[in-house]
């Protein structure tokens, strides 16, 4: 199980985040988010010890976030999440990352190098007597099958050239999601926040831009 958690967030609350954010509560608008986020974390599980840290992550040395088995980053730049990442590469920590734009959200994971088992259900054909048939006499069997997943860091997911022969080709297979989701982190790199409801025109002529740059 889980011994420890720790909540790492600079950013005061604000009233939106209320929308999404159920381990804060109402009262706290203003207050740290991690902060605020303690007490209802730590009744999930009062056998977890759930502590908070509120310094920006580039404030933060390499060192911190090499002392955790896993870290899970959301709401940062991408070269944030790289820069994290890498650290937990350097030394063999997993790292998740992912974050949620309306209706839109992403997940990474970069567990290096992952075994794992995943149960097979295979049906048999068997004969139970002589007027039995292959057609109606089978079987369910559930087998284990060991399975490997090697994992590649973001820098690279989000740095692929697909103007090239031979990863063009697999764009009508791929996702169009994922250009959507290098879209948004530009354009959170570019502006320090997020598309903005109350400024849809301005940011949505944006994202048509951007859009176009990167699919020339």
């Amino acid at each position: 199980g889980v011994k420890s958690v720790c909540l790492l967030d600079n950013e005061k609350l604000k009233e939106t985040d209320l929308y999404s954010q159920f381990l804060a509560p109402p009262d706290k608008i203003g207050e740290n988010r991690a902060e605020t986020s303690l007490h209802r974390a730590r009744a999930l599980n009062p056998m977890v010890e759930v502590t908070s840290e509120t310094k920006a992550v580039e404030l933060l040395p390499d060192s911190y976030f090499a002392t955790f088995d896993v870290v899970c980053a959301t709401g940062l730049k991408q070269e944030q999440l790289e820069r994290i990442n890498n650290i937990c590469r350097d030394n063999t920590k997993k790292f998740l990352c992912g974050d949620v734009w309306g209706m839109f959200g992403y997940m990474f994971a970069d567990l290096f190098d992952h075994e794992y088992s995943e149960e097979i259900v295979q049906h048999k054909a068997v004969k139970r007597g002589p007027d039995d048939t292959e057609k109606n006499a089978r079987e369910t069997v559930t087998i284990n099958v060991k399975r490997r997943a090697i994992y590649v860091p973001l820098q690279n997911a989000l740095s692929a050239d697909w103007s090239k022969p031979e990863l063009r080709s697999r764009l009508r297979r791929g996702d169009p999601s994922y250009f959507v989701m290098k879209i948004l982190l530009r354009f959170r790199d570019e502006y320090n926040r997020n598309p903005d409801p109350a400024k849809r025109k301005s940011d949505t002529d944006i994202i048509f831009r951007m859009r176009d740059e990167l699919v020339k």
